[in-house]
Protein backbone atom coordinates (compact mmCIF):
# COMPACT_ATOMS: atom_id res chain seq x y z
CA UNK A 1 0.00 0.00 0.00
CA UNK A 2 1.60 3.27 -1.14
CA UNK A 3 1.49 6.16 1.35
CA UNK A 4 -0.53 9.22 0.45
CA UNK A 5 1.33 12.44 -0.29
CA UNK A 6 -0.01 15.97 -0.36
CA UNK A 7 0.53 19.45 1.01
CA UNK A 8 0.99 18.04 4.50
CA UNK A 9 2.17 14.57 3.53
CA UNK A 10 5.65 13.20 2.95
CA UNK A 11 7.16 11.94 -0.27
CA UNK A 12 8.72 8.51 -0.40
CA UNK A 13 12.14 10.14 -0.37
CA UNK A 14 11.30 12.18 2.73
CA UNK A 15 10.06 9.09 4.53
CA UNK A 16 13.26 7.25 3.73
CA UNK A 17 15.35 10.22 4.87
CA UNK A 18 13.53 10.54 8.17
CA UNK A 19 13.71 6.81 8.88
CA UNK A 20 17.45 7.00 8.28
CA UNK A 21 18.14 10.12 10.37
CA UNK A 22 15.86 9.47 13.36
CA UNK A 23 18.28 7.45 15.45
CA UNK A 24 19.64 7.50 18.99
CA UNK A 25 22.30 10.08 18.21
CA UNK A 26 19.97 12.54 16.46
CA UNK A 27 17.06 12.24 18.88
CA UNK A 28 19.23 12.50 21.99
CA UNK A 29 20.88 15.59 20.49
CA UNK A 30 17.40 17.01 19.88
CA UNK A 31 16.45 16.63 23.55
CA UNK A 32 19.73 18.18 24.65
CA UNK A 33 19.11 21.17 22.40
CA UNK A 34 16.07 22.14 24.48
CA UNK A 35 17.22 20.90 27.92
CA UNK A 36 14.59 18.15 27.98
CA UNK A 37 17.13 15.33 28.03
CA UNK A 38 16.43 14.46 31.69
CA UNK A 39 12.61 14.63 31.54
CA UNK A 40 11.60 11.14 32.73
CA UNK A 41 8.39 10.97 30.69
CA UNK A 42 10.18 12.10 27.53
CA UNK A 43 12.97 9.62 28.16
CA UNK A 44 10.45 6.81 28.19
CA UNK A 45 8.84 8.12 25.02
CA UNK A 46 12.28 8.36 23.45
CA UNK A 47 12.92 4.72 24.32
CA UNK A 48 9.57 3.67 22.83
CA UNK A 49 10.22 5.73 19.69
CA UNK A 50 13.70 4.31 19.13
CA UNK A 51 12.29 0.80 19.57
CA UNK A 52 9.51 1.48 17.06
CA UNK A 53 11.87 3.02 14.51
CA UNK A 54 14.22 0.04 14.78
CA UNK A 55 11.33 -2.40 14.30
CA UNK A 56 10.21 -0.61 11.13
CA UNK A 57 13.72 -0.47 9.71
CA UNK A 58 14.09 -4.19 10.40
CA UNK A 59 10.73 -4.96 8.75
CA UNK A 60 11.80 -2.99 5.69
CA UNK A 61 14.79 -5.32 5.22
CA UNK A 62 12.44 -8.28 4.79
CA UNK A 63 14.13 -10.21 7.62
CA UNK A 64 10.65 -11.09 8.91
CA UNK A 65 7.65 -11.80 6.71
CA UNK A 66 5.30 -8.82 6.81
CA UNK A 67 2.33 -7.94 4.61
CA UNK A 68 2.41 -4.68 2.64
CA UNK A 69 -0.47 -3.11 4.64
CA UNK A 70 1.22 -3.99 7.93
CA UNK A 71 4.50 -2.45 6.82
CA UNK A 72 2.75 0.68 5.54
CA UNK A 73 0.84 1.06 8.81
CA UNK A 74 3.93 0.51 10.94
CA UNK A 75 5.97 3.01 8.95
CA UNK A 76 3.32 5.74 8.94
CA UNK A 77 2.52 5.27 12.61
CA UNK A 78 6.10 5.46 13.83
CA UNK A 79 6.79 8.56 11.73
CA UNK A 80 3.66 10.18 13.16
CA UNK A 81 4.88 9.31 16.66
CA UNK A 82 8.25 10.83 15.80
CA UNK A 83 6.55 14.02 14.65
CA UNK A 84 4.62 14.28 17.91
CA UNK A 85 7.79 13.64 19.91
CA UNK A 86 9.64 16.37 18.02
CA UNK A 87 6.81 18.84 18.61
CA UNK A 88 6.79 18.11 22.33
CA UNK A 89 10.55 18.46 22.64
CA UNK A 90 10.85 21.67 20.60
CA UNK A 91 7.78 23.26 22.15
CA UNK A 92 7.71 27.02 21.40
CA UNK A 93 10.91 26.65 19.38
CA UNK A 94 8.74 24.96 16.75
CA UNK A 95 6.40 27.95 16.43
CA UNK A 96 9.06 30.41 15.34
CA UNK A 97 12.73 30.28 14.40
CA UNK A 98 14.91 30.80 17.49
CA UNK A 99 18.16 29.38 16.20
CA UNK A 100 17.44 25.74 17.06
CA UNK A 101 19.28 23.72 14.44
CA UNK A 102 16.64 20.97 14.30
CA UNK A 103 13.57 23.09 13.54
CA UNK A 104 13.93 23.50 9.78
CA UNK A 105 14.94 19.89 9.27
CA UNK A 106 12.08 18.39 11.31
CA UNK A 107 9.25 20.86 10.70
CA UNK A 108 7.97 18.98 7.60
CA UNK A 109 7.70 15.81 9.69
CA UNK A 110 5.68 17.58 12.38
CA UNK A 111 3.39 19.14 9.77
CA UNK A 112 2.79 15.72 8.19
CA UNK A 113 1.71 14.06 11.44
CA UNK A 114 -2.01 14.25 10.66
CA UNK A 115 -1.58 12.81 7.20
CA UNK A 116 0.71 10.08 8.49
CA UNK A 117 -1.88 9.09 11.09
CA UNK A 118 -4.54 8.93 8.38
CA UNK A 119 -2.26 6.80 6.18
CA UNK A 120 -1.70 4.40 9.10
CA UNK A 121 -5.44 4.13 9.73
CA UNK A 122 -6.17 3.28 6.10
CA UNK A 123 -3.44 0.65 6.08
CA UNK A 124 -4.88 -0.91 9.24
CA UNK A 125 -8.29 -1.08 7.55
CA UNK A 126 -6.72 -2.88 4.60
CA UNK A 127 -4.87 -5.29 6.87
CA UNK A 128 -8.12 -6.05 8.71
CA UNK A 129 -9.76 -7.41 5.55
CA UNK A 130 -7.87 -10.70 5.68
CA UNK A 131 -6.11 -10.49 9.03
CA UNK A 132 -7.21 -13.96 10.19
CA UNK A 133 -5.26 -15.56 7.37
CA UNK A 134 -2.13 -13.62 8.32
CA UNK A 135 -2.57 -14.60 11.97
CA UNK A 136 -2.88 -18.33 11.33
CA UNK A 137 0.04 -18.67 8.88
CA UNK A 138 3.39 -18.37 10.65
CA UNK A 139 6.45 -19.25 8.59
CA UNK A 140 9.38 -17.71 10.46
CA UNK A 141 12.26 -20.04 11.24
CA UNK A 142 12.35 -19.39 14.99
CA UNK A 143 8.59 -19.89 15.31
CA UNK A 144 8.92 -23.67 15.13
CA UNK A 145 7.35 -25.79 17.85
CA UNK A 146 9.83 -28.22 19.40
CA UNK A 147 8.63 -31.19 21.41
CA UNK A 148 9.80 -31.16 25.01
CA UNK A 149 12.13 -34.12 24.49
CA UNK A 150 14.09 -31.85 22.10
CA UNK A 151 14.36 -28.96 24.53
CA UNK A 152 17.48 -29.88 26.47
CA UNK A 153 19.69 -30.42 23.43
CA UNK A 154 18.44 -27.22 21.79
CA UNK A 155 18.45 -25.02 24.91
CA UNK A 156 22.02 -25.89 25.91
CA UNK A 157 23.38 -26.13 22.39
CA UNK A 158 25.99 -23.82 20.89
CA UNK A 159 23.55 -21.66 18.90
CA UNK A 160 21.26 -18.96 20.25
CA UNK A 161 18.59 -20.03 17.76
CA UNK A 162 18.10 -23.35 19.55
CA UNK A 163 17.26 -21.67 22.85
CA UNK A 164 15.06 -19.18 20.98
CA UNK A 165 13.01 -22.05 19.56
CA UNK A 166 12.68 -23.63 22.99
CA UNK A 167 11.47 -20.34 24.45
CA UNK A 168 8.93 -19.85 21.65
CA UNK A 169 7.70 -23.43 22.09
CA UNK A 170 7.27 -22.93 25.84
CA UNK A 171 5.18 -19.83 25.23
CA UNK A 172 3.06 -21.23 22.43
CA UNK A 173 2.28 -24.52 24.17
CA UNK A 174 1.90 -22.88 27.61
CA UNK A 175 4.21 -25.57 28.93
CA UNK A 176 4.74 -25.72 32.69
CA UNK A 177 8.22 -27.17 32.17
CA UNK A 178 10.48 -24.34 33.28
CA UNK A 179 13.52 -24.21 31.02
CA UNK A 180 14.38 -20.60 31.91
CA UNK A 181 16.25 -20.75 35.28
CA UNK A 182 18.91 -23.11 33.94
CA UNK A 183 19.08 -22.30 30.21
CA UNK A 184 18.06 -18.63 30.25
CA UNK A 185 19.92 -17.53 33.38
CA UNK A 186 22.45 -19.92 34.92
CA UNK A 187 24.02 -21.23 31.70
CA UNK A 188 24.27 -17.69 30.33
CA UNK A 189 25.98 -16.33 33.44
CA UNK A 190 28.38 -19.27 33.54
CA UNK A 191 29.35 -18.81 29.89
CA UNK A 192 29.79 -15.04 30.29
CA UNK A 193 32.02 -15.61 33.33
CA UNK A 194 34.41 -17.44 31.03
CA UNK A 195 34.11 -21.04 32.22
CA UNK A 196 31.82 -22.69 29.67
CA UNK A 197 34.07 -25.74 29.21
CA UNK A 198 34.15 -26.67 32.90
CA UNK A 199 32.23 -29.97 32.84
CA UNK A 200 32.26 -30.22 36.63
CA UNK A 201 29.51 -27.60 36.89
CA UNK A 202 25.99 -28.89 36.24
CA UNK A 203 24.37 -25.88 34.58
CA UNK A 204 21.44 -28.00 33.39
CA UNK A 205 20.10 -28.24 36.94
CA UNK A 206 20.93 -24.79 38.23
CA UNK A 207 19.61 -21.26 38.53
CA UNK A 208 20.93 -17.74 39.08
CA UNK A 209 20.27 -15.62 42.19
CA UNK A 210 21.06 -12.01 41.36
CA UNK A 211 18.26 -9.59 42.29
CA UNK A 212 17.59 -8.62 45.89
CA UNK A 213 14.48 -7.23 47.57
CA UNK A 214 14.15 -4.24 45.23
CA UNK A 215 13.87 -6.61 42.26
CA UNK A 216 16.44 -4.54 40.37
CA UNK A 217 19.25 -6.10 38.38
CA UNK A 218 21.54 -3.14 39.02
CA UNK A 219 24.95 -4.44 40.19
CA UNK A 220 25.33 -1.36 42.41
CA UNK A 221 22.43 -2.61 44.54
CA UNK A 222 24.00 -5.99 45.38
CA UNK A 223 24.31 -6.27 49.17
CA UNK A 224 24.92 -10.00 49.63
CA UNK A 225 28.49 -10.29 50.96
CA UNK A 226 31.27 -12.69 50.06
CA UNK A 227 34.17 -13.11 52.47
CA UNK A 228 37.30 -15.16 52.03
CA UNK A 229 37.67 -18.27 54.20
CA UNK A 230 40.32 -20.92 54.63
CA UNK A 231 38.46 -23.18 52.19
CA UNK A 232 37.39 -20.55 49.64
CA UNK A 233 34.50 -18.16 50.16
CA UNK A 234 31.43 -17.74 52.34
CA UNK A 235 28.24 -15.87 51.43
CA UNK A 236 25.90 -13.97 53.75
CA UNK A 237 22.78 -12.17 52.61
CA UNK A 238 19.60 -12.88 50.71
CA UNK A 239 18.30 -13.00 47.17
CA UNK A 240 14.71 -12.51 46.06
CA UNK A 241 12.60 -13.49 43.04
CA UNK A 242 14.82 -16.50 42.28
CA UNK A 243 13.20 -18.89 39.77
CA UNK A 244 13.71 -22.64 39.91
CA UNK A 245 15.68 -22.64 43.16
CA UNK A 246 13.61 -25.37 44.81
CA UNK A 247 14.45 -27.88 42.07
CA UNK A 248 18.02 -26.73 41.35
CA UNK A 249 21.04 -28.71 42.42
CA UNK A 250 23.35 -25.70 42.27
CA UNK A 251 22.78 -21.96 42.51
CA UNK A 252 24.91 -19.26 40.93
CA UNK A 253 24.96 -16.18 43.16
CA UNK A 254 26.10 -12.62 42.58
CA UNK A 255 27.69 -11.36 45.81
CA UNK A 256 29.98 -8.46 46.69
CA UNK A 257 33.53 -8.83 47.96
CA UNK A 258 36.18 -6.11 48.37
CA UNK A 259 36.83 -6.26 44.63
CA UNK A 260 33.17 -5.66 43.73
CA UNK A 261 30.27 -7.88 42.68
CA UNK A 262 31.43 -11.35 41.68
CA UNK A 263 29.84 -14.64 40.63
CA UNK A 264 29.84 -17.63 42.97
CA UNK A 265 28.50 -21.16 42.88
CA UNK A 266 26.90 -22.87 45.88
CA UNK A 267 25.45 -26.32 46.38
CA UNK A 268 21.70 -26.28 46.89
CA UNK A 269 22.13 -28.35 50.10
CA UNK A 270 25.11 -26.43 51.48
CA UNK A 271 25.01 -25.35 55.13
CA UNK A 272 23.55 -21.92 55.79
CA UNK A 273 21.11 -21.93 52.86
CA UNK A 274 17.42 -21.30 53.44
CA UNK A 275 14.79 -21.53 50.72
CA UNK A 276 11.54 -19.68 51.36
CA UNK A 277 8.67 -19.92 48.90
CA UNK A 278 7.14 -16.61 47.88
CA UNK A 279 3.44 -16.07 47.16
CA UNK A 280 3.99 -16.04 43.39
CA UNK A 281 1.64 -14.85 40.66
CA UNK A 282 2.41 -17.85 38.43
CA UNK A 283 1.98 -21.01 40.50
CA UNK A 284 3.51 -23.05 37.69
CA UNK A 285 6.72 -21.02 37.97
CA UNK A 286 7.18 -20.15 41.63
CA UNK A 287 9.75 -17.65 42.84
CA UNK A 288 11.65 -18.02 46.09
CA UNK A 289 13.74 -16.06 48.54
CA UNK A 290 17.16 -17.62 49.13
CA UNK A 291 19.04 -16.79 52.31
CA UNK A 292 22.76 -17.35 52.93
CA UNK A 293 24.49 -17.45 56.32
CA UNK A 294 28.22 -18.17 56.04
CA UNK A 295 27.41 -20.48 53.16
CA UNK A 296 30.46 -22.03 51.47
CA UNK A 297 30.86 -20.97 47.85
CA UNK A 298 33.24 -21.24 44.90
CA UNK A 299 34.28 -18.19 42.89
CA UNK A 300 33.37 -18.45 39.20
CA UNK A 301 35.44 -16.35 36.81
CA UNK A 302 37.41 -13.41 38.17
CA UNK A 303 36.75 -11.22 41.17
CA UNK A 304 34.88 -7.99 40.44
CA UNK A 305 33.36 -9.23 37.17
CA UNK A 306 29.88 -9.64 38.62
CA UNK A 307 28.57 -6.32 37.26
CA UNK A 308 29.52 -7.23 33.71
CA UNK A 309 28.12 -10.74 34.18
CA UNK A 310 24.81 -9.39 35.51
CA UNK A 311 24.39 -6.89 32.69
CA UNK A 312 25.26 -9.31 29.90
CA UNK A 313 23.14 -12.06 31.46
CA UNK A 314 20.16 -9.69 31.51
CA UNK A 315 20.72 -8.98 27.81
CA UNK A 316 20.67 -12.67 26.96
CA UNK A 317 17.85 -13.50 29.36
CA UNK A 318 15.56 -10.78 27.98
CA UNK A 319 16.20 -12.12 24.48
CA UNK A 320 15.15 -15.57 25.68
CA UNK A 321 12.01 -14.18 27.34
CA UNK A 322 11.21 -12.29 24.13
CA UNK A 323 10.98 -15.64 22.37
CA UNK A 324 8.57 -16.98 24.98
CA UNK A 325 6.51 -13.80 24.71
CA UNK A 326 6.21 -14.22 20.95
CA UNK A 327 5.00 -17.77 21.50
CA UNK A 328 2.34 -16.38 23.84
CA UNK A 329 1.41 -13.72 21.29
CA UNK A 330 0.96 -16.23 18.49
CA UNK A 331 -1.05 -18.59 20.69
CA UNK A 332 -3.33 -15.72 21.76
CA UNK A 333 -3.76 -14.38 18.23
CA UNK A 334 -4.65 -17.82 16.94
CA UNK A 335 -7.33 -18.06 19.63
CA UNK A 336 -8.67 -14.61 18.78
CA UNK A 337 -8.74 -15.35 15.05
CA UNK A 338 -10.92 -18.39 15.65
CA UNK A 339 -13.52 -16.62 17.81
CA UNK A 340 -16.44 -14.83 16.15
CA UNK A 341 -17.89 -11.63 17.62
CA UNK A 342 -20.96 -12.16 19.76
CA UNK A 343 -23.07 -10.11 17.32
CA UNK A 344 -23.84 -10.91 13.69
CA UNK A 345 -23.77 -7.20 12.85
CA UNK A 346 -21.21 -6.36 10.13
CA UNK A 347 -19.99 -3.34 12.06
CA UNK A 348 -19.22 -5.59 15.01
CA UNK A 349 -17.20 -7.90 12.74
CA UNK A 350 -15.29 -4.97 11.21
CA UNK A 351 -14.47 -3.61 14.65
CA UNK A 352 -13.25 -7.01 15.80
CA UNK A 353 -11.01 -7.61 12.80
CA UNK A 354 -9.61 -4.09 13.08
CA UNK A 355 -8.55 -4.79 16.64
CA UNK A 356 -6.97 -8.01 15.43
CA UNK A 357 -5.15 -6.01 12.77
CA UNK A 358 -3.78 -3.67 15.44
CA UNK A 359 -2.46 -6.66 17.36
CA UNK A 360 -1.03 -8.22 14.21
CA UNK A 361 0.84 -4.96 13.63
CA UNK A 362 2.31 -5.16 17.13
CA UNK A 363 3.22 -8.76 16.49
CA UNK A 364 5.10 -7.98 13.28
CA UNK A 365 7.28 -5.30 14.88
CA UNK A 366 7.94 -7.39 17.99
CA UNK A 367 8.95 -10.42 15.92
CA UNK A 368 11.39 -8.28 13.95
CA UNK A 369 12.96 -7.00 17.18
CA UNK A 370 13.22 -10.53 18.58
CA UNK A 371 14.89 -11.88 15.43
CA UNK A 372 17.32 -8.98 15.46
CA UNK A 373 18.28 -9.61 19.10
CA UNK A 374 18.88 -13.32 18.48
CA UNK A 375 20.98 -12.54 15.41
CA UNK A 376 23.13 -9.89 17.11
CA UNK A 377 23.69 -12.04 20.20
CA UNK A 378 26.02 -14.21 18.17
CA UNK A 379 28.06 -11.29 16.78
CA UNK A 380 31.06 -9.49 18.22
CA UNK A 381 29.48 -6.05 18.72
CA UNK A 382 28.43 -6.34 22.37
CA UNK A 383 26.96 -2.83 22.52
CA UNK A 384 24.71 -3.43 19.51
CA UNK A 385 23.63 -6.78 20.92
CA UNK A 386 22.83 -5.26 24.31
CA UNK A 387 20.68 -2.52 22.78
CA UNK A 388 18.94 -5.04 20.52
CA UNK A 389 18.11 -7.22 23.53
CA UNK A 390 16.64 -4.27 25.42
CA UNK A 391 14.52 -3.29 22.41
CA UNK A 392 13.29 -6.85 21.98
CA UNK A 393 12.22 -6.99 25.62
CA UNK A 394 10.34 -3.69 25.30
CA UNK A 395 8.62 -4.60 22.02
CA UNK A 396 7.79 -8.20 22.86
CA UNK A 397 6.62 -7.38 26.39
CA UNK A 398 4.27 -4.74 25.01
CA UNK A 399 2.90 -7.13 22.39
CA UNK A 400 2.35 -9.85 25.00
CA UNK A 401 0.60 -7.42 27.35
CA UNK A 402 -1.72 -6.12 24.65
CA UNK A 403 -2.80 -9.50 23.27
CA UNK A 404 -3.35 -10.82 26.79
CA UNK A 405 -5.55 -7.83 27.64
CA UNK A 406 -7.53 -8.31 24.43
CA UNK A 407 -7.88 -12.03 25.03
CA UNK A 408 -9.31 -11.55 28.52
CA UNK A 409 -11.81 -8.99 27.15
CA UNK A 410 -13.29 -11.38 24.58
CA UNK A 411 -16.32 -13.49 25.37
CA UNK A 412 -16.73 -16.63 23.36
CA UNK A 413 -15.66 -20.23 23.05
CA UNK A 414 -12.24 -19.81 24.67
CA UNK A 415 -10.54 -22.15 27.11
CA UNK A 416 -10.56 -20.21 30.42
CA UNK A 417 -7.47 -22.05 31.66
CA UNK A 418 -5.53 -21.11 28.51
CA UNK A 419 -6.65 -17.49 28.75
CA UNK A 420 -5.52 -17.30 32.38
CA UNK A 421 -2.22 -19.03 31.58
CA UNK A 422 -1.45 -16.61 28.75
CA UNK A 423 -2.29 -13.56 30.85
CA UNK A 424 -0.28 -14.80 33.83
CA UNK A 425 2.74 -15.83 31.77
CA UNK A 426 2.69 -12.53 29.86
CA UNK A 427 2.79 -10.63 33.14
CA UNK A 428 5.55 -12.80 34.56
CA UNK A 429 7.87 -12.50 31.55
CA UNK A 430 7.30 -8.74 31.55
CA UNK A 431 8.12 -8.14 35.22
CA UNK A 432 10.70 -10.79 36.15
CA UNK A 433 13.78 -8.74 35.25
CA UNK A 434 12.61 -5.41 36.64
CA UNK A 435 9.54 -4.38 34.68
CA UNK A 436 8.85 -1.80 31.94
CA UNK A 437 10.25 1.28 33.73
CA UNK A 438 13.63 -0.37 34.23
CA UNK A 439 13.53 -1.86 30.72
CA UNK A 440 13.25 1.58 29.12
CA UNK A 441 16.06 3.03 31.21
CA UNK A 442 18.13 -0.10 30.47
CA UNK A 443 17.79 0.56 26.75
CA UNK A 444 18.80 4.22 27.05
CA UNK A 445 21.76 3.22 29.21
CA UNK A 446 22.82 0.62 26.64
CA UNK A 447 22.63 3.35 23.97
CA UNK A 448 24.67 5.76 26.07
CA UNK A 449 21.79 8.23 26.50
Amino acid sequence: MEPTTGSRGLTREQRDDYLAMLNAETLSALTRSTWTWDDRALRRRLSELLTGLTAVRELRTGAVECSAPALAAAESRVLASAGEFVAEVLGPHLLAATGNTFRAQLLPLVQATGQLSADASRAIDELAVDVTGHVIERNEALSAILSEDEWEAAAFGPRATGLAQVAYSAGYTLSETDYFPAAGLAAQAFAIAGSPTDDSVDVRHSTLAAAEKSGSWDPALVRTRATASTDGWQLTGEKWFVPGAEAARTIFVVARNIGGPSLYLVDRNAPGITIESMDSLDEARPLVRVGFENTPAVLIGREGAGGRIMNRTVDRATTVLAGEQMGLVDRALKCLSEVLPSSDDSNSWRGYTRKLAELELLRAGATALWYRAVRLQGEDDLDAGAAAAAMAHIGCSNAARQVALRLTAVTGDLDPAAVEAIATRARGTDLLLGGPALAHERLLERLGI
